[in-house]
Order: structure tokens, then sequence, then C-alpha cells
């Protein structure tokens, strides 16, 4: 990995500048590509070594970028918000990236247990990854 910081460094900067550009112009449809820039290059750096106990705060703080992001776009060419519904807000958003930590906290955890092996557990996972695409297209679905 250390042979290839000077590409890391390039890359991370050019995902700030990106998303700095974004917000200025605004362009709210590349919030997320520096984001997925800066998650994956993160996730490189792990390397495929031992699992990092820090990834559920930077999940956290990754939601936190992209929600503040997005309602900064909000808030332009409108009347402010009353002051109690920008505090609403962002307590939002300090929840959400809040239950995000927690959410990776849990996951983390749970890679940990030690249930064993076999087909059942493949199949078992497997059920569970479909499980989860059906609940995420549901939440996903207009109305």
């Amino acid at each position: 990995m250390e042979s290839y910081r000077p590409v890391v460094t390039v890359l991370a900067l050019a995902s700030l500048v990106l998303l700095a550009l974004a917000l200025a112009v605004p362009l709210p449809s590349l919030f997320p590509w520096p984001l997925v820039v800066l998650g994956g290059l993160y996730a490189w750096s792990l390397g495929g070594g031992e699992i990092d106990q820090w990834v559920p705060l930077y999940a956290g703080g990754f939601l936190a970028v992209a929600e503040l992001a997005y309602w900064s776009v909000e808030l332009r060419g409108r009347a402010q918000d009353s002051e109690r519904l920008t505090e609403r807000r962002a307590a939002l958003i300090a929840m959400l990236s809040l239950l995000g930590v927690g959410a990776g906290g849990l996951v983390l955890a749970a890679t940990s247990l030690d249930i064993g092996s076999g087909i059942a557990i493949d199949l078992l996972g497997a059920a569970a990854a479909v499980g989860a695409l059906v609940v995420v297209a549901r939440l996903a679905r207009p109305g």
C-alpha cells in the first residue's frame, strides 16, 4: 500500500475538490461519487487484513457528509427555514449518523461470532442477503 500513497492522495484530493465543486455549483447528482471514491480508497487501504474497528465511525461520517450536502442544496433559493425546523433537521441528521454507526457496530460485532460452517449456514446467508435486497427494494419503491 505504501507504493500507492501518491495515487491514493491524488484520488482523495480530487474527490474532495469534486465534492466542493458539486456543493458550489450546486450539482446534487455528483454528491455520491466523491463519497464512493473515498469509501473505496478507505476499503483499499485496509488491504484485506483484519477488520478495522473504526469502520462504523467512517460509515456514520460518510452518511453525515452526504445528508449535509443534500441539505445545503435544499436550503438554497428558499426562504430560510425557521430556527426550530433547522434544529430538528440537524438533530435528524445527527441521529441518522449515530444509527449508522450503531448499525455498523452491530454488523462488526456479528462478524466475530462463530456460528459454524456448512451448507446450511451458506444457504441461510444467501437467504438473508435476498431478504435484505427485498426489504431495500420495497423501501425504495414509491408510494
